[in-house]
C-alpha cells in the first residue's frame, strides 16, 4: 500500500472540495507518512487563458501560509511538503521559475494539460488539432523535461483522452518520452483520477501506456490526485492500481527526491 501522496489539490482550483487540513486528516488516517499539496499552478493573467481552472495569482501567498502552517502543526506526525502542479508553456518559464523561487517551494509536478494557452482546442485531453496531437504533446513534454524545473510528470497519458484508437505514432511517441524521463530519473505518475471517475476507455491511466513504460523501465510513482479528502482513503482504487501495475512487473516508488529540500 502506497505510504506517501504528491498530488493533492485545494479548494482554491476551484474544482475541488474540503479544508487543507481535512487532507492531512484524511492522509493520517490512510496511514501516509508523508503528503505533498501540488494545487494547479496560479500563471499572471493572460488574455487567452481561461480562469476557471486553477487559483487566481492572489491566493498564492494564502496558499503557502496555511501549507506552511500545517507542516509545522503537524511536524511529528506527518512530512508536509508544498508544491504546484504546472504546464509547461514557453515563453512563461521565467514566470514560474519566480514563482518556485518567491514561496521556496519543495516541488514541482508537470501537469501537462494545454498547448500554448488554456482555452478551447489546446487541452491535450481534447485536443483541437487531432493530426498535431502527438506532434505537439511530445514537443512540450521533452521541452519541459529538459528544463530541469519539474520534479515529477503528472498522467502523462492524459494525450490518450484526444484519441479515437492507439496508434503507431502514439506508442513510439510514449516510448520516447518516457526513455526521457527514464534518462532524467523523472517519475511518471500513474495517475488515480481517471480510475476513480471510471474515464471512457480511451482515456488515462491508459493499459498500452503503461505496458509502453513496463518495457521502458523508468522510475513510477502513484498520485491519488486528490480533488477531495476521501481521495486520499480510498483504497478500493489504490489496491486496484498497484495490483494492475504489479502484473506489468512495476514497483512504483514511494518517495519523491525533493531537489529544493533546504
Amino acid at each position: 500500500m502506497i505510504t506517501t501522496n504528491f498530488h493533492t489539490h485545494t479548494i482554491r482550483c476551484k474544482h475541488a472540495e474540503g479544508t487543507d487540513e481535512d487532507y492531512v486528516l484524511r492522509a493520517l488516517e490512510a496511514g501516509l507518512v508523508e503528503l505533498g499539496f501540488s494545487d494547479h499552478s496560479p500563471w499572471p493573467y493572460h488574455a487567452l487563458d481561461s480562469r476557471n481552472i486553477r487559483m487566481d495569482i492572489s491566493l498564492m501567498p494564502d496558499y503557502v501560509h496555511h501549507i506552511n502552517a500545517l507542516k509545522r502543526q503537524y511536524a511529528n506526525r506527518i512530512k508536509i511538503h508544498l508544491g504546484i502542479e504546472a504546464e509547461y508553456y514557453e515563453g512563461r518559464q521565467d514566470q514560474l521559475k519566480a514563482l518556485i523561487e518567491e514561496y521556496d517551494l519543495d516541488y514541482v509536478i508537470l501537469g501537462n494539460h494545454f498547448h500554448l494557452f488554456e482555452t478551447a482546442g489546446r487541452y491535450y485531453g481534447h485536443y483541437g488539432d487531432p493530426d498535431a496531437l502527438c506532434k505537439d504533446y511530445e514537443s512540450d513534454t521533452m521541452k519541459a523535461l529538459e528544463s530541469g524545473i519539474y520534479d515529477a510528470f503528472a498522467h502523462p497519458d492524459i494525450f490518450c483522452k484526444s484519441l479515437t484508437v492507439w496508434t503507431k505514432e502514439a506508442e513510439d511517441m510514449s516510448r520516447r518520452i518516457l526513455q526521457k524521463a527514464k534518462d532524467l530519473n523523472i517519475p511518471v505518475e500513474y495517475n488515480l483520477g481517471g480510475v476513480r471517475n471510471h474515464y471512457s476507455k480511451m482515456s488515462y491511466p491508459f493499459p498500452k501506456f503503461w505496458e509502453v513504460a513496463a518495457q521502458v523501465g523508468g522510475p513510477v510513482m502513484i498520485g491519488v490526485d486528490a480533488h477531495s479528502p476521501e481521495d486520499l482513503i480510498d483504497i478500493q482504487t489504490i489496491e486496484e492500481a498497484e495490483s494492475y501495475l504489479s502484473s506489468l512487473g512495476i514497483v512504483p516508488i514511494q518517495t519523491l527526491p525533493l531537489k529544493r529540500r533546504k
